[in-house]
């Protein structure tokens, strides 16, 4: 089954719900399904590519799962490789509230409007990976 989704993920496709499950404790729904690796990892783009936006959930749901948690490591990674980040009360419309904190993602020259969602950010570690940061750097700052 994990073959199945790895291979639509690559093809840029998700299943027909549009949800792809949790990989490596992050999961990504509609255009982010590319960026999962057949051995979890979350590779969205080159880890040198930071993306230029993020834009972290605050509504209610996901602060209790721990989004302004997520936000506050952002604001404190974010400037150091350029990504600005940003807060919505609801990233994903009440879609994927369950699922969060949620995290939408805006690629460096990528054009909305739909761009991809991270789910389950909670740790320090998980937003590095978002960053394109080597998690060893935040683990042993």
């Amino acid at each position: 089954m994990m073959a199945k989704w790895v291979l639509l993920g690559a093809l840029g496709l998700s299943s027909v719900s549009g949800f792809m499950p949790s990989l490596g404790g992050l999961a990504t729904h509609g255009q982010g399904a590319r960026g999962l690796r057949a051995d979890g990892a979350l590779s969205l783009r080159a880890s040198s590519d930071a993306p230029e936006k993020v834009v972290v959930c605050t509504g209610p749901t996901c602060s209790q799962k721990g989004g302004k948690t997520a936000k506050k490591f952002f604001d404190e990674l974010a400037p150091t490789v350029g990504t600005t980040v940003e807060t919505i009360k609801c990233v994903s419309e009440c879609a994927e509230c369950g699922l969060g904190p949620n995290v939408e993602v805006h690629a460096k020259g990528a054009e909305g409007p739909f761009y991809p969602i991270i789910n389950n950010v909670k740790t320090k570690e998980d937003v590095a990976k978002i960053l394109g940061i080597p998690v060893e750097e935040v683990v042993e700052a």
